[in-house]
């Protein structure tokens, strides 16, 4: 099969699908994120009972005073070490082609579970419920901040994601600047509501549901779905069928059928690549009003190979697995 360019109609990006390259000769993997481990590790700062080896509490539930401090389900802390912080200094380093300053914001580590060897696949649906209800609470204190433009949750799962602690759990990142991609994202979703009247990504869920080429599953309100131009092998998004309010005012109901959703596109990725390491990312319009031209959704992305020199050097990302066959292989797993 000859090697195919597809285009992203939400992000602009071209990818080339090259199914042949499937057949090259790959090094050893390294272990999956799907690593024995122990319910309580003395040393993790995440671990139930192990409270004052993480940074300052900003949250938890349930929030009760009159609990012990290691009775909680969820538990958001201050990052220790932060990639943005609450300062005011400034930095001297300017010039006609050089301008500095620190990097405002907030980092915030959302421990999603208590036990050390938990991991979101296995959560009942009131373990996926507290999750959600806490990157809603968080979303919600960072967009009440006016210094916030744009907020950010991820999670990394295990050591090719880049996860440091195998801990289940996740980040928030709240910028005072938009990032260019995502300024990018917002003026093509922008120009194409002008057009049609609908969100752009909505549009582009309808057409995956009808299709059913690329869909893993859909629910009332969510479906997940290999998408059409894949920047990586196996990427998964789950996003809304409609598009629903800002994050921070997602109803209960809502946010658990969104959290089921994630949860089975994450099984159908461990059962059919074996439990793969991955990265996802919830993506959110910036804070400007603008959630009825770009809803959030989650881009799932499973860690197998590393970006090489065509795609560092050129820009565009290469895919062996054509989306198709992905989405078919997937569906067995989720099955």
């Amino acid at each position: 099969m000859l090697p195919e360019i597809r285009f992203n109609a939400l992000t602009g990006d071209r990818v080339i699908v090259a199914t042949g390259r499937a057949g090259r000769p790959f090094a050893p993997e390294s272990p999956s994120g799907s690593l024995s481990l122990p319910e309580h590790d003395p040393d993790c700062p995440f671990c139930s009972g192990n409270e004052k080896l993480s940074a300052t509490e900003l949250f938890r539930i349930p929030d009760e005073p009159d609990l012990a401090e290691q009775d909680w389900r969820v538990r958001v802390v201050a990052n220790k070490y932060p990639a943005l912080v609450d300062e005011t200094a400034t930095i001297e380093d300017t010039g006609s082609y050089r301008y500095a300053e620190v990097a405002r914001g907030r980092h915030e580590v959302i421990v999603e579970n208590p036990h050390h060897d938990r991991d979101f696949i296995a959560f009942s649906d009131g373990e996926v419920l507290d999750v959600m209800q806490s990157y809603r609470a968080r979303f919600a204190a960072a967009a009440d901040d006016e210094r916030i433009r744009h907020v950010v949750i991820f999670r990394n799962q295990g050591p090719m994601a880049n996860a440091t602690i195998l801990h289940p759990h996740a980040q928030l990142a709240a910028l005072t600047f938009v990032p260019a991609h995502v300024s990018r994202v917002l003026e093509r979703s922008l120009e194409h509501r002008g057009a049609g009247g609908h969100a752009l990504l909505f549009d582009m869920v309808q057409e995956e549901v009808e299709s059913g080429a690329r869909l893993i599953e859909a629910t009332k309100r969510f479906a997940a779905f290999v998408p059409f131009a894949p920047a990586h092998d196996f990427e998964v998004w789950v996003a809304p069928r409609f598009v629903p309010p800002r994050f921070d005012r997602v109803d209960d109901e809502t946010l658990m059928e969104f959290g089921a959703c994630l949860r089975g596109a994450l099984q159908a990725l461990d059962a059919g690549l074996g439990g793969p390491d991955y990265n996802y990312v919830l993506h959110t319009p910036p804070l400007l009003g603008a959630e009825s031209a770009l809803p959030w959704y989650v881009q799932i992305i499973p860690r197998r190979t590393l970006a090489a020199g065509f795609e560092l050097g050129v820009g565009v990302q290469i895919v062996v697995t054509k989306p198709e066959e992905a989405a078919a292989q997937l569906r067995k797993g989720l099955a």
